[in-house]
């Protein structure tokens, strides 16, 4: 990391890549998840960013911006599978198995896939 100021390198990543999971920038910057959230937390009381969360990942954004214009879909879809896994869906379960293990345990899950499989 050098001696760049550890703020500044924050607002540099976010305004080269948009919006970044907490963790990339941890790794990014050679510092541990705990440093990072707390360089995170003074540049939110200081109005400069905000953090959005996605899933399970929080992302960090500049305040301000359209982060929704500069998350990624697949970013978001690999968060939607992962938090599917999380419940106990499979990918060789049928629709009707992964609807029933949501509705126990995620109904609001459970509801949006079967909105989605209506649309389709």
């Amino acid at each position: 990391m050098g001696a760049k100021d550890p703020k500044a390198a924050i607002v540099e990543i976010l305004k080269r890549e948009g919006p970044v999971p907490v963790y990339r920038l941890a790794k990014a910057l050679g510092m541990s998840y705990g440093a990072i959230q707390w360089y995170i937390y003074t540049l939110e009381r200081e109005g400069v960013v905000e953090t959005v969360k996605i899933g399970k990942r929080r992302y960090v954004v500049l305040k301000a911006s359209d982060w929704m214009g500069n998350v990624k879909v697949g970013d978001v879809l690999e968060e939607f599978l992962l938090t599917l896994a999380a419940l106990g869906v499979r990918q060789d379960m049928t629709l009707r198995e992964a609807l029933e293990t949501l509705e126990k345990k995620a109904p609001h899950i459970a509801e949006l896939l079967r909105r989605l499989v209506e649309k389709a």
